[in-house]
């Protein structure tokens, strides 16, 4: 069964180190990837159970551990996550593994907002845990698009434990009066709807 495979799997990413992993990808850009913690990974799976969105961009892959905790709280038969991941090994691993537990998944490999560029669909929800002084401009490139808006659910991790880095981000929630909360996990969990 596919939800039991998907659960098996989220326990084995679970163990992975959450402190993280740095990495240079082969064009020398480097970067630090960490996986959620998990009362991030159980909110996830909640709001997906509470929106039922049909169209899911998740920006910043991993192995795929966050992505798989919004895939349990989706209808397969009609929900789709596209998620940007910027390392092609980790890109085509994670990949890998989703086609593996059948889950309505696209690896989308690149940087962010050069992917953003080539979207044309609309989102339901967008979940932001990539580079953090990224959100802000990430958050723009979607709205110029056109692929979020009216009835977007944006959700971003990382905003408590790493506020300085995403201020930007944060403060354009409130000087646009868009409805937002911080739920205080170990990270901090942004939830706002557009």
């Amino acid at each position: 069964m596919i939800i039991e495979s998907v659960w098996e799997e989220i326990k084995k990413l679970e163990l992975l180190d959450k402190q993280g992993e740095s990495y240079t990808n082969s064009e020398g850009r480097y970067g630090w990837r960490n996986p959620i913690r998990k009362d991030t990974g159980k909110i996830l799976t909640s709001l997906m159970l509470a929106k039922n969105p049909q169209r899911i961009l998740e920006i910043g892959t991993a192995h795929g551990l966050s992505t798989l905790y919004l895939v349990m709280g989706l209808d397969h038969s009609k929900s789709v996550v596209d998620t940007i991941e910027f390392d092609a090994e980790v890109a085509n691993s994670t990949q890998k593994r989703m086609d593996r537990l059948q889950v309505p998944v696209s690896v989308l490999e690149g940087d962010a907002e050069e992917v953003i560029a080539g979207l044309d669909s609309f989102y339901d929800i967008v979940f932001f845990d990539a580079q953090k002084n990224k959100y802000y401009a990430q958050l723009m490139a979607l709205l110029k698009k056109g692929c979020i808006g009216a009835g977007t659910m944006i959700l971003a991790d990382n905003v408590s434990d790493r506020r300085e880095e995403c201020l930007n981000f944060l403060n354009w929630f409130p000087e646009n009066r868009i409805s937002h909360t911080i739920i205080e996990t170990e990270c901090g969990l942004l939830v706002a709807s557009l």
